[in-house]
């Protein structure tokens, strides 16, 4: 490796580091602030919060490491080109090209990284921290109520608060789960909740309690209480793990989400065949009629009303009936294909997102240099990279409601950037200005009061 690499890459280490703690470390306090409240006062253990903490810090890392290589790039080039280091390359005849060399084998290196760990190590984690947080949720549920949600981590019970307050609970609906002989529901105006050894109690006030035997419905009992106790015997206070549960796409690696995949496409071929089967034996099919017809068929009959299809009341239910099975499997059909977009888009995110990492040297690195070394340069590493996640958010909604394909949701962003990255440097070697004259003078003003 030539001595000009070597020094570029030595350039962009050390701001490549430090954005990664700086940008690691408000991610960070973001999920410490809205979090700790649900982990504090629960009796864990330092070990098991610590446990918490680390296995959240890989999305987290995720997220930060393509920002830090474009603020790494605008910092590192920005500070040469402000010392005139960059005006001394090129007039040594150093092309920007090669100037800009050791950045891409930079964040390529870093592309290939984070690739190899959203997918083999990402998921893993995630996983784990998911089955850690429902864990440490069900320790002590009296601090996690949520308002006008129901609440049904409760053993025999499931429970629903409109309003919390510091003075305690308002309007609560306690019921019975449905596998009891005896079914009761209870209606409080206000009421307390609080945990003692391995009893929730829970205190009402101003309501009323409804019995029903359900073995003898006739027996219904309604009672009126200024304030009653419930007394709920709950055996998993302590921190119970479990490794049972089912993984969501952002749990799983590449493979098992194609693996998923390739199970709702057989489910969704079965599917058709069961419409085609259900359309060729009602009275308005036959046998050589294929699945665009049927679609077509589906079309026709939506736009119509029961009385204009046939007078005959017979025909009418059979075409009904026809009619409420082909949608019901078109339902389950639809439901299918959200879920292989979702899972696709997952695929495709795992890849993009580091490959963006080489996309932001083609904007960083020429904007760096034509902008120097300014007190806007994070700013505009922020915006940049704000810009790039809300064109994923809007491509990954996209693509779940099947307007665009998964591939074009995810790659989109980095071709559109690509393109204004390619812009820019080409710019750059003509020592053309992006900005013009009038925005520089602005910006240098500004960072001269600054």
């Amino acid at each position: 490796m030539k001595k000009l690499d070597r020094y570029i890459l030595t350039e962009l280490f050390t701001p490549f580091a430090y954005s990664l703690l700086i940008l690691t470390f408000i991610f960070l306090v973001n999920f410490l602030i809205r979090s700790m409240d649900k982990i504090l006062g629960k009796g864990l253990g330092l070990l098991v919060v610590l446990e918490f903490i680390v296995l959240n810090l890989a999305w987290m890392l995720a997220l930060a490491i393509p920002m830090s290589v474009l603020v790494a790039v605008l910092m590192a080039y920005g500070r040469m080109a402000s010392d005139h280091e960059i005006t001394a390359m090129r007039s040594g005849g150093i092309s920007l090209p090669r100037i800009l060399r050791p950045a891409l084998l930079f964040a390529a290196i870093i592309a290939v990284f984070t690739m190899y760990f959203n997918n083999a190590i990402l998921p893993d984690l995630n996983h784990r921290a998911r089955l850690l947080g429902g864990a440490i949720y069900r320790v002590r549920p009296d601090l996690d109520i949520s308002p006008g949600y129901f609440i049904d981590d409760l053993p025999q019970y499931t429970m629903r608060v409109n309003e919390v307050t510091p003075t305690g609970l308002r309007d609560i609906v306690i019921f019975s789960k449905e596998n009891h002989e005896s079914q009761v529901s209870i209606y409080a105006d206000y009421g307390h909740l609080k945990v003692l050894g391995d009893r929730i109690i829970i205190s009402l006030y101003e309501g009323e309690k409804h019995l029903l035997d359900m073995k003898k419905l006739d027996d219904y009992r309604k009672e009126s209480f200024d304030s009653t106790r419930l007394s709920i015997p709950v055996n998993n206070l302590q921190l119970e793990r479990t490794n049972r549960a089912s993984r969501g796409d952002r749990e799983m690696s590449s493979a098992m989400m194609q693996g998923k995949i390739d199970t709702y496409e057989e489910s969704i071929d079965q599917i058709n065949r069961k419409i085609k089967t259900i359309y060729q034996k009602s009275p308005f099919g036959t046998m050589s009629d294929s699945l665009v017809s049927i679609t077509t068929f589906l079309d026709t009959v939506r736009k119509r009303h029961l009385s204009e299809a046939t007078p005959d009341i017979m025909v009418n239910r059979e075409w009904n009936r026809t009619i409420e099975k082909i949608q019901s499997e078109t339902r389950i059909q639809e439901s299918y294909i959200r879920q292989i977009n979702r899972l696709k888009v997952e695929i495709h995110k795992k890849f993009a997102m580091p490959v963006a990492c080489l996309v932001f040297v083609l904007i960083g690195a020429p904007l760096g240099i034509m902008t120097r070394k300014s007190s806007w340069t994070l700013g505009v590493a922020i915006g940049m990279f704000f810009v790039y996640w809300a064109f994923l958010i809007a491509g990954e909604e996209l693509a779940d409601r099947s307007i665009i394909t998964p591939f074009m949701s995810m790659w989109l962003p980095n071709i559109v950037m690509g393109a204004v990255g390619l812009w820019i440097s080409w710019q750059a070697m003509r020592e053309r200005r992006v900005l013009s004259s009038d925005w520089a003078r602005f910006w240098r003003r500004k960072s001269k009061q600054d």
